[in-house]
């Protein structure tokens, strides 16, 4: 009798450890005064590993996906569920955000270093071709810019400096050829 125990004891000992996740998961929820969840955190192995916010409404409004406990990717959503925006982290305190109309298709693409634009900043049309781009630096215009025809082919091509227009400004016709060439000198016409 004793030995059937200690056997039946061991087995199920055995059957509850197996049935033991091998990582440890956890989560938390924050409610609105009414009781509608207002956001939800994810925890594996002791970090966090995802977030959700919602409005008043219980719609997402946004998600934050983390790797080692460190955000790698947020994404933000409208009323009708569809993607908004979404920020993805880059190496030395980056951030590349990119924006999305209501159809899905991306309108806005650039990067940013401690909240200011930093780097490429391109917008883009209806059927998704770039623009325009232009070159921020530590939130001013600085470095080159371009527009573009819907075929893709450059239309008007300069730099700025410190913000303002500087360096020579081309435009071009839809086919590629110079049409016109003129000189600024900090934002002055020369």
């Amino acid at each position: 009798m004793i030995k059937r125990q200690i056997y039946l004891t061991s087995l199920l000992l055995m059957l509850a450890v197996s049935g033991l996740p091998t990582t440890a998961e956890a989560e938390g929820k924050g409610f609105y005064e009414d009781g509608q969840l207002k956001w939800e955190y994810f925890f594996q192995d002791g970090e966090i590993s995802e977030a959700k916010w919602y409005n008043e409404a219980g719609q997402l409004v946004s998600r934050e996906i983390y790797n080692a406990g460190q955000p790698k990717k947020t994404k933000g959503y409208r009323t009708d569920g569809s993607l908004e925006w979404q920020v993805q982290q880059l190496e030395e305190n980056r951030q590349e955000v990119t924006r999305f109309d209501e159809s899905g298709q991306m309108t806005t693409r650039y990067q940013m270093v401690d909240g200011q634009s930093d780097g490429e900043h391109t917008t883009f049309s209806a059927d998704g071709q770039a623009k325009q781009t232009v070159t921020y630096q530590q939130g001013v215009l600085n470095g080159p810019a371009r527009t573009f025809f819907n075929t893709g082919q450059v239309e008007h091509e300069f730099n700025y400096s410190n913000g303002e227009v500087d360096g020579t400004y081309r435009t071009y016709s839809a086919e590629g050829q110079l049409l016109s060439e003129y000189f600024f000198s900090a934002g002055q016409l020369q």
